[in-house]
């Protein structure tokens, strides 16, 4: 599946158990997919990949605006940069 893939392609497994309707599940699965797709061409075409983040937080920080207003959104990433801090998203490096 990539960011051209039909949407009558997609297939998701029993969404409504882990309790999300099922057009919720279908949507999160396509978007990932393409923002996976997006990711991948951007560095194909030499894009830096601090720099593709970037603009990917940025982007998600005005859609959490948009959606929850600035109270919420400022909370969200008051938590998100303790994780941080803690070493949750540390991924080792190769010597």
């Amino acid at each position: 599946m990539n960011a051209f893939t039909e949407s009558s392609q997609f297939t998701i497994s029993a969404p409504e158990a882990a309790g999300m309707p099922a057009q919720d599940e279908a949507v999160r699965t396509r978007l990932f997919d393409q923002f996976n797709a997006f990711w991948l061409n951007a560095i194909h075409e030499g894009a830096p990949y601090d720099m593709i983040g970037t603009m990917s937080v940025t982007a998600a920080i005005y859609g959490l605006l948009a959606k929850h207003g600035p109270e919420t959104t400022a909370g969200f990433l008051d938590g998100l940069a303790a994780d941080i801090r803690s070493g949750m998203f540390t991924i080792p490096r190769p010597n």
